[in-house]
């Protein structure tokens, strides 16, 4: 049984963009997030933290040892890294090296764009189709009708879609205004030199196996710490001459049913000052229920005590 077919049999699936996930299901991602990516835990990669205990345990001096007293000489070791490598400062750029779970959650929650793209996923899912209607609405023209769905980079998105050309951060879709936002999330980093043109390639994908509607509009948002500084035709071709310039590894990205897509494709960027000021704004001139006002303003706040906020 393949790695998909054995997941949708435990966790259960997805068939169309338009289909619902509860907004619980960003902690289970955010666990998979964390089991994927161990070395987010023991700072260290799984290999290099084996490696270490490894080089331990065959010390000179341990030759002989009972497997009682190698362990305690092995953990003193391990705490005195920990104690080593833990940061005071909420802010330190030291993010290496192994760690306690202290400084652990120190480095995910103010560090990494993976844990951000995670606590992203369950704000959007928890918005209302009003808040998202005027987000997007900044951007492209559509149907301000229907409702929104919203997918993370998950397992169930993964392994429903079987779509292993590229990692997306979170799709919102539209089924009725028949529309569908890419939201690409970066901390403080620069776009990848190729990452429009695989955007497409997935929208092309998902069409293929019926995951959109023929038709369906696309926007591709930037949200960063800063916006983008070039119009949609400079950047794809940009990207279009990186290509060229290694036909090898990237002809898949340049064909021409792919270029159609990119036509029809619109870009937009969004810095997240600008985000939290649009949320004041929505909260200050909209009537919203308390849960919303909530989110809102604790996602505010979670952005701003992110490190590129304040380095």
């Amino acid at each position: 049984m393949k790695a998909a077919e054995k997941y949708r049999r435990v966790f259960g699936s997805i068939s169309h963009l338009k289909d619902q996930i509860p907004w619980t299901t960003g902690l289970s991602n955010m666990v998979e997030f964390l089991v994927w990516e161990p070395q987010r835990v023991l700072g260290i990669s799984k290999k290099q933290y084996v490696r270490q205990i490894i080089e331990w345990a065959r010390l000179p001096e341990l030759e002989n040892k009972s497997i009682e007293e190698v362990e305690k000489v092995i953990s003193k070791k391990l705490i005195q890294k920990m104690s080593e490598s833990e940061q005071l400062e909420t802010y330190s750029t030291q993010t290496t090296g192994i760690c306690n779970a202290r400084e652990a959650v120190r480095r995910v929650k103010f560090f990494s764009e993976d844990y951000l793209n995670k606590e992203f996923d369950i704000f959007l899912n928890l918005c209302s189709d009003s808040y998202l209607n005027l987000l997007y609405a900044q951007f492209i023209n559509f149907d301000q009708s229907g409702s929104w769905s919203t997918h993370g980079n998950s397992g169930i998105f993964e392994y429903s879609t079987e779509l292993n050309a590229m990692f997306m951060d979170n799709l919102s879709y539209n089924h009725e205004a028949n529309v569908m936002v890419a939201n690409e999330l970066k901390l403080n980093g620069q776009k990848n030199a190729d990452q429009i043109l695989k955007y497409c390639l997935m929208y092309e994908y998902l069409l293929e196996i019926g995951f959109i509607d023929k038709g369906t509009k696309f926007l591709l948002l930037f949200i960063g710490g800063s916006a983008l500084k070039e119009d949609k035709q400079s950047l794809v071709d940009k990207e279009i001459a990186m290509c060229q310039s290694k036909p090898e590894k990237y002809q898949h990205l340049l064909r021409d049913e792919l270029l159609e897509v990119v036509a029809h494709l619109e870009i937009a960027s969004i810095t997240w000052q600008s985000l939290i000021e649009f949320n004041n704004c929505y909260l200050n001139e909209h009537e919203v229920c308390q849960v919303e006002q909530k989110l809102l303003q604790g996602f505010n706040q979670s952005i701003q005590s992110k490190s590129f906020m304040h380095l």
